[in-house]
């Protein structure tokens, strides 16, 4: 956990800080009960059959990845030529990354976006573009999650409890939606350096970042007045990389040799998104992967314990991306240092040419 900020900033943290903690603790407490209910080599087992078929699954992730890329890519509208989509690619791919494995609410992802293509796209331009795009990720998925559950809720009746807590999760997701775009019409960068100044950070007190602030809200506030059909197709490709999600929960169901039919896995994965959208602070996904798939496959009729291996097959795939995205970050920083290593070392190299010739030139005379 980060430190909080010493008085009354601190304050409202707190109640958040022991909402994730309790979200931790009642994670590992329903792993370690159902490692002891149904044994690690159940659970072993069941990644044995799915054997070789994580590599299709991991495969198909990574057409949701550059989806999701192309998603980033439309919301900048003056794309600079130097900026290749593999670099796009791997910025995107090391922010979620940083999203998956700290409590950021996605704020450090989209910082961490931004931070690795500012050589080439400027750093006001980048933060409003990755705050777009945010916007747009979470309507593709409402918009998912809006087809999904007209195709699938039919299989829930209405006096089941579940029911109704789909309708709420449901309504949560559009309401948050609309809370982050509330937010960016209130200039939040500007918001942002003004509430650091306040916390008396020396970096941030300075003209220039101020200024970026200020460019940086006025982009968005550009975009959202200049550029709908953009955003509509941000959220198009976003809403075809969520798509994918239960063309991969009926590929693991039928790894595991259990029935899959296409509304079962629409209502599974989409289910799976509101628990993840009502728990979006937590890292990991700690409360909503293997739980949330438990849940859902146990009130359908599956076997007990399938639900948690889908979720646990789900987590290897995430994981294996969780490493390319920091591995990218991590030649990206080595790319970067060798870039200042040699500009430093031009001007040294210049110096000691002419340092030289004047030598030369003294003992001429």
């Amino acid at each position: 956990m980060h430190r909080l900020p010493p008085g009354p900033i601190g304050g409202p943290y707190l109640p958040m800080r022991r909402v994730e903690t309790i979200f931790i603790l009642i994670a590992i407490a329903f792993y370690a009960w159902f490692l002891t209910h149904y044994g690690p080599r159940q659970v072993l087992g069941y990644v044995r059959i799915a054997g070789w078929g994580l590599v299709l699954t991991i495969s198909l992730e990574s057409i949701a990845r550059i989806a999701n890329t192309f998603g980033w890519r439309v919301t900048i509208e003056d794309y600079p030529p130097t900026l290749k989509f593999v670099e796009l690619f791997a910025a995107r791919i090391g922010g979620e990354a940083v999203d998956y494995v700290t409590p950021s609410a996605q704020l450090g992802g989209q910082f961490v976006m931004a931070v690795d293509v500012r050589e080439k796209l400027r750093m006001p331009v980048g933060l409003a573009t990755v705050v777009v795009a945010s916007l747009a990720e979470a309507i593709g998925q409402i918009v998912f999650m809006s087809i999904a559950l007209v195709i699938s809720l039919r299989m829930i009746p209405v006096a089941a409890n579940l029911y109704w807590a789909i309708v709420g999760g449901f309504a949560l997701a559009v309401a948050l939606a609309s809370g982050f775009f509330f937010v960016q019409m209130k200039r939040p960068f500007s918001h942002l350096w003004r509430a650091a100044t306040r916390l008396d950070i020396a970096r941030v007190k300075t003209d220039e970042i101020r200024d970026s602030a200020d460019e940086a809200d006025a982009v968005l506030l550009d975009f959202y007045a200049r550029n709908r059909g953009r955003f509509v197709l941000s959220c198009l490709c976003y809403a075809f990389a969520w798509s994918l999600g239960p063309l991969e929960i009926y590929i693991l169901l039928r790894l595991l040799h259990q029935p899959a039919t296409l509304q079962t896995a629409l209502l599974v994965e989409s289910v799976g998104l509101l628990i993840e959208r009502a728990t979006f602070l937590i890292p990991a996904k700690l409360v909503s992967q293997e739980g949330g798939k438990a849940l859902i496959l146990g009130m359908l009729g599956y076997p007990p314990g399938i639900g948690f291996v889908v979720g646990f097959l789900r987590r290897i795939k995430e994981m294996v991306w969780v490493l390319f995205g920091l591995l990218a970050l991590m030649i990206h920083r080595m790319v970067v240092r060798q870039r200042g290593d040699v500009k430093g070392a031009a001007p040294a190299g210049r110096d000691a040419v002419m340092k030289m010739q004047r030598a030369q030139g003294e003992q001429s005379l």
